[in-house]
C-alpha cells in the first residue's frame, strides 16, 4: 500500500500524540500525578510517529506475513528509539533518557521492552491504522493539507524553542515563547485531564485501608457480582472457547480444519460470546427455580437468538453464515429444534456448572491489571469487529460487481482480499 506525503504526515502527528497519551497514562499510574513524558512543550512524542511511518513504508511488502512483520516492527521501533535518544543527547549535551539500555537485547528487561515495542507497533498497523487511514480519506484534501501544515508549523516552532532552551546562550524570540507557552498549557490541560481520570480509577480500585469512621475498608474484588466488566470477560472467554469447540467439532466430524472465527484477528466467535452473556443475564435468576426452568428458557432463548443473528447478518452484510434448511424441523433454515434442544442443555450446564467457576476465576484477577486489561481488550475487540464488518461489506461489493474504485475501497481490497475473507469465513455465501 502506497501512502501519500499528506497521509504519512497525518499519521506522524496522530501516533506522536497517541504515544504521548500512552506515556502520560503509564507515568500517572507509577507516580500518581501528571508528568509530561516528552522533551517538547506540546503533546507529542515524535519517536512514535517516526516509527509507524517507517514501518508503513518499509514493511508494506511483508503484508500478510505476520511473523516477519512482527520482527520488522521490533527492529524499526527499537532502532528509532535508540537513534532518537542519541540525537536528543547530542543536542542537549547530556543524557535525557536511557533508551539504549531499555532497547538492548542483552538483558531480560531490554528484551521484554523490545517485545512490547514490536507488539504495540503490530497492533497499530493492524487495528488503528486502517481506521486512521479511512478518516484521512473521509476528509477533503484541502482540510487534510491545512491540518498537516498547522501541526507541522507548531511542531517545528516547539522543536526550535526546545533546542534553544537547552542552550542558555541562545535567546528565544517573543513569538516562539508565546507559541511554546500555548502548547505547554494545552499539553498540561490534556495531560492533567487524562491523569485525573486515571487517578480516580485508581482510587476506586484501591480504596484507603480505613474508612472515614476508622473501620477497616472492604477489600476490593475485581468484577464482583454481575456487572459490565464481568459480562465482558464472560463474552471474551466464551467467544474464545466457542470458536475452539466449533473448530474441533468440525475437524472431528469432517476431517477439515477450518476457521470458525467471527472476526479477522483472533479465534473469537461473537455468536458464542454474546450468547453466553444473554444466557447469563436472562437465565441466572432462574437458577434457584430448578433445571427445568433453565432448560426451557435456554431452549426458547437460544433458538430466538440464533434466528435473530442469522437475520441480522443477512440484512447488514448481505451474507449467510449458516443454513440449516437441509435439516428436519428447521425454522427458515436459520435454526432448528435439535439445536434449540442443545441450547437448552447448554443453558443448564452453563448456569449451574460453568458460570460459577468462570465467575470465581475472573474475580481472582488483580484489580488494577484487570481494570487496564478490560479497557484495552474492549477497545481492541470493538475495532476488530468494526474492521471485520468493513471487510465483509467490501467483499460483498466485489462479489456483486458493485465495487467502485475509491481510495477507501482500494485500501480495503488491498488489506482484506478475497483469499483472506474466504479463509476466515469459509461458509459465508451471498444472498444474491
Amino acid at each position: 500500500m502506497q501512502y501519500t506525503i499528506l497521509e504519512l504526515t497525518f499519521f506522524f502527528f496522530v501516533y506522536a500524540f497517541l504515544g504521548w497519551c500512552l506515556e502520560v497514562a503509564v507515568l500517572s499510574i507509577r507516580r500518581r500525578k501528571f508528568f509530561n513524558p516528552g522533551v517538547l512543550s506540546g503533546p507529542f512524542c515524535p519517536s512514535y510517529g517516526v516509527a509507524i511511518d517507517l514501518i508503513l513504508i518499509f514493511l508494506a511488502p511483508l503484508q500478510g506475513n505476520y511473523i516477519l512483520q512482527a520482527i520488522g516492527c521490533m527492529v524499526i521501533a527499537n532502532a528509532v528509539e535508540a537513534i532518537s535518544s542519541r540525537l536528543a543527547d547530542k543536542t542537549a549535551g547530556r543524557r535525557l533518557w536511557n533508551a539504549e539500555k531499555r532497547a538492548a537485547l542483552g538483558s531480560l528487561p531490554g528484551f521484554c521492552y523490545t517485545l512490547v515495542w514490536g507488539g504495540a507497533a503490530m497492533l497499530s498497523v493492524c487495528f488503528f491504522n486502517p481506521l486512521i487511514y479511512i478518516l484521512c480519506q473521509l476528509m477533503p484534501r484541502a482540510l487534510l493539507l491545512t491540518i498537516d501544515i498547522a501541526l507541522a508549523v507548531l511542531f517545528f516552532v516547539d522543536l526550535a524553542a526546545t533546542v534553544i532552551a537547552l542552550h542558555p546562550d541562545r535567546k528565544e524570540s517573543k513569538l516562539t515563547g508565546q507559541v511554546t507557552g500555548s502548547l505547554r498549557r494545552t499539553s498540561g490541560a490534556i495531560g492533567k485531564g487524562l491523569s485525573g481520570r486515571i487517578h480516580r480509577r485508581l482510587e476506586n480500585a484501591f480504596p484507603p485501608a480505613l474508612d472515614v469512621d476508622g473501620s477497616a475498608a472492604e477489600k476490593r474484588v475485581f468484577a464482583k457480582g454481575l456487572n459490565l466488566s464481568k459480562l465482558f470477560w464472560v463474552f471474551l472467554i466464551c467467544s474464545l472457547l466457542g470458536d475452539w469447540i466449533e473448530t474441533i467439532f468440525v475437524w472431528a466430524t469432517s476431517g477439515v480444519l477450518m476457521s470458525r472465527s467471527s472476526v479477522l484477528y483472533g479465534t473469537f466467535s461473537i455468536v458464542w460470546g454474546l450468547g453466553a452473556v444473554l444466557l447469563t443475564v436472562v437465565l441466572l435468576p432462574l437458577a434457584k427455580k430448578g433445571d427445568r426452568y433453565v432448560f426451557l428458557g435456554g431452549f426458547l432463548l437460544g433458538g430466538t437468538y440464533e434466528y435473530a443473528c442469522s437475520v441480522f447478518t443477512e440484512i447488514v452484510f448481505g451474507q449467510v453464515f449458516w443454513d440449516y434448511s437441509w435439516m428436519p424441523l428447521n425454522i427458515g433454515g436459520r435454526t432448528n429444534v435439535l439445536y434449540m434442544f442443545f441450547w437448552g442443555l447448554l443453558a443448564v450446564v452453563w448456569i449451574q456448572i460453568l458460570y460459577p467457576r468462570i465467575s470465581a476465576l475472573i474475580e481472582k484477577i488483580p484489580v488494577l491489571p484487570g481494570e487496564i486489561l478490560t479497557w484495552c481488550l474492549a477497545v481492541l475487540m470493538v475495532i476488530n469487529a468494526l474492521l471485520s464488518g468493513l471487510a465483509i461489506a467490501r467483499y460483498s461489493q466485489r462479489q456483486s460487481g458493485g465495487a467502485r474504485p475509491t481510495a477507501i475501497g482500494n485500501f480495503l481490497d488491498n488489506q482484506y482480499p478475497d483469499e483472506l475473507v474466504e479463509w476466515v469465513w469459509p461458509n459465508m455465501k451471498g444472498t444474491g
